[in-house]
């Protein structure tokens, strides 16, 4: 098993061989990002007033800077810069899902994108190789939206892309898989799912060879990696990303026992979320990033939303770079969304489900069996619904994370 490919590259940026040094390193970057904040943000002036960079000599420091939320961004995210306007090379504005509130927006300047081609240049490393080709069923018609930097990632490492976009339609963005020749897809984890569904529907002969996937965009249970393995008899690889992170945070390497952090450009804390203080390695909470080193916008101690686990100790694959495993549920109900999604998703047929006010909804490319369903809540100890409903899927709707009910 080799180790991961972020190893190496992190070394080259940082010039740190050890975890002590990446942790020293990272504690000097990150009061340079204060210093400058202050200095450049009119946001960041206000907001960290009572904070000095001195101050922060180890990671228990962390707790004395305050946090930051999207709340904050919505509200003037203009005051969040550190650099003049005329350098900002892509505004992503992300809409408010169920609201009318404010849309978050996010600035980024060339420097800010050239750092995120670079990171997918390397974390594609542990799928592919010169002369490979990827399909890419993420947003790429934009420059500078994902599947845009991923393709240029991947014309730096000798590969193909091929766009094919979200998928809109199972069928024709199976056939796409199957015709493209491409031996690897990057997707959305219920996306792939789907398709993957619709394939093992065929006969032998008519199915897609791919030898590798990246799931991305949105948390992948591990009950849902190991279905799409299953039908596509491939290896599944697991991406963590964030817009307001440049897209790229974590890639899992080929001992697939969590995502290997970028940490030359993120450091990643666990919180509580109910009290805000700081988690162990292995306790599962709220994840909190702060960017060290951005060239628009800083986003310090920023409370993502999303739960997840600083995984304790070195990967098996040797490697000495931090590990996260993200597990999804948006702290909707303490995580009972993760739960579900690791009952329903293992369940042969099932592709998405929606639950609300009692029903719970199936979807599949085959509508699933409500029993199985049923003996599998029971099963695990989990309420079963009222009623159970099931509904047949011929696409997606939608460009990003699958947004679920409860």
């Amino acid at each position: 098993m080799r180790r991961s490919v972020l190893e190496p590259w992190i070394r080259a940026r940082t010039g740190c061989g050890s975890r002590e040094e990446l942790d020293r390193w990272q504690l000097e970057r990150l009061r340079q990002v204060l210093d400058r904040a202050k200095e450049c943000s009119p946001f960041y002036r206000e907001h960290l007033r009572a904070v000095r960079s001195e101050d922060v000599s180890n990671r228990a420091d962390l707790e004395g800077i305050p946090f930051t939320t999207a709340e904050q961004l919505r509200a003037g995210p203009q005051s969040w810069l550190c650099c003049p306007a005329s350098q900002v090379e892509r505004i992503v504005t992300l809409k408010t899902s169920g609201t009318a509130g404010a849309p978050k927006r996010v600035f980024f300047a060339q420097e800010d994108q050239e750092r995120t081609v670079d990171f997918f240049a390397h974390g594609m490393g542990e799928l592919v190789s010169p002369g490979d080709r990827v399909l890419i069923l993420m947003p790429g018609q934009q420059p500078g939206s994902v599947g845009d930097l991923l393709e240029k990632s991947l014309a730096r490492m000798g590969v193909q892309a091929v766009q094919g976009g979200p998928v809109a339609d199972i069928r024709a963005g199976y056939d796409l898989l199957r015709t493209s020749g491409c031996g690897c897809a990057v997707g959305i984890p219920v996306q792939v799912l789907g398709l993957a569904e619709y394939g093992a529907q065929l006969p032998p002969k008519q199915r897609a060879r791919v030898k590798s996937v990246l799931l991305s965009a949105d948390a992948a249970h591990p009950a849902l990696i190991r279905r799409v393995g299953e039908l596509l008899d491939c290896q599944v690889f697991n991406h963590f990303g964030m817009t307001e992170m440049g897209f790229g945070v974590a890639v899992e390497c080929s001992a697939h026992q969590g995502c290997h952090i970028r940490e030359n450009d993120i450091l990643v804390e666990v919180i509580d979320p109910s009290t805000g203080e700081s988690l162990p390695d292995g306790q599962p909470g709220e994840l909190v990033f702060t960017t060290l080193d951005p060239r628009a916008m800083p986003f310090i101690r920023y409370r993502t939303g999303d739960m997840g686990t600083l995984l304790p100790g070195a990967c098996p694959c040797g490697s000495f770079v931090r590990r996260m495993l993200p597990w999804g549920g948006r702290l909707v109900g303490g995580g009972r969304l993760w739960a579900l999604d690791g009952v329903l998703l293992a369940c042969p047929g099932v592709v998405d489900y929606a639950l609300e006010e009692g029903t719970l909804t199936l979807y599949g490319v085959i509508p699933p069996e409500p029993e199985n369903i049923h003996r599998a809540l029971a099963e695990a100890g989990i309420p079963v619904p009222e009623r159970i409903r099931t509904r047949t899927i011929a696409g997606f709707s939608g460009t990003g994370m699958q947004k679920r009910s409860l």
